[in-house]
């Protein structure tokens, strides 16, 4: 079955950095010219997608923020359709935005209210703390004890809790830093408490962004560099996969999976996938 769309992972399969990924521009350009529509994913939950749009058409694929849906929109679009469905009341409370900048332009833009940590803080501080209802809690580079400890509080509270993404560890030029995922983990250990996870691998990921394309499940393809992420979470909605190995996993890998488990197709990069929307 012809592709139609394609869901497409960043770092390993557009960049690496600064750096576009053997094949990536060439290949997702002619993907473009045949009329694919492309969704650019991330689990980079502190950058707006206007910065991500940017950063890829500086590699020379002109691309617009609405082709970038990152893992702050997606927790965002779970809180709305949770409020809009009436299993969480907002009335007079806010939501508690832990992470980077992206976290709170994501609420905004579903309409969310929302607040800093550092707000909380100001607030109990003087005697009148806020009612917070939810947290939606993904990585900032400037996050620290205090930031973590006032989404503890909140979800000590009852406050509903949506991660952006579990990931453990951020590769960096100097190796591994930490990661959202370990940073979630901290406030688990505080609470007793585990979030909703709504990045890949997981399905809220995956099915926003295939309403995003607005195409049937079976005409689209994720396209990505990572077995336990991209292709696991795409395998587990029955949706179509392609393992590129400019990123993480390679074919050893793939051998070392169960059948069932698998990518659709293997390939060096991106032009060698053509065959599939011509």
């Amino acid at each position: 079955m012809t592709v139609r769309g394609l869901l497409c992972d960043l770092d390993g399969v557009v960049y690496r950095g600064d750096t576009a990924c053997e094949g990536a521009i060439d290949g997702l350009q002619g993907a473009r010219d045949a009329g694919v529509r492309l969704l650019f994913m991330t689990n980079n939950a502190s950058r707006p997608p206007e910065e991500v749009a940017a950063h890829i058409s500086r590699l020379g694929l002109a691309t617009s923020p609405e082709e970038v849906l990152n893992a702050s929109q997606v927790a965002a679009d779970v809180l709305r359709s949770r409020v809009d469905g009436g299993e969480l009341a907002l009335e007079d409370g806010l939501v508690l935005a832990v992470g980077g900048r992206g976290v709170g332009l994501a609420l905004d833009d579903v309409g969310l209210p929302w607040v800093s940590p550092e707000r909380t803080r100001e607030a109990a501080t003087s005697g009148e703390p806020l009612r917070i209802v939810a947290v939606v809690q993904g990585y900032g580079p400037g996050l620290g004890v205090l930031d973590l400890t006032e989404a503890a509080y909140a979800v000590a509270g009852g406050a509903t809790w949506v991660a952006t993404n579990d990931d453990a560890t951020l590769p960096t030029e100097r190796g591994l830093a930490v990661g959202n995922g370990s940073l979630v983990a901290a406030v688990a250990n505080a609470t007793g408490s585990r979030p909703e996870v709504v990045g890949k691998p997981h399905a809220p990921a995956y099915r926003i962004a295939v309403d995003r394309l607005g195409l049937p499940l079976e005409d689209c393809l994720m396209l990505g560099d990572r077995l336990d992420t991209d292709i696991a979470g795409a395998a587990a909605l029955g949706l179509r996969s392609a393992l590129v190995l400019t990123g993480v996993s390679g074919r050893e890998d793939v051998e070392a999976l169960p059948e069932h488990l698998r990518p659709d197709h293997v390939a060096a990069t991106i032009p060698d996938l053509a065959h599939l929307w011509r």
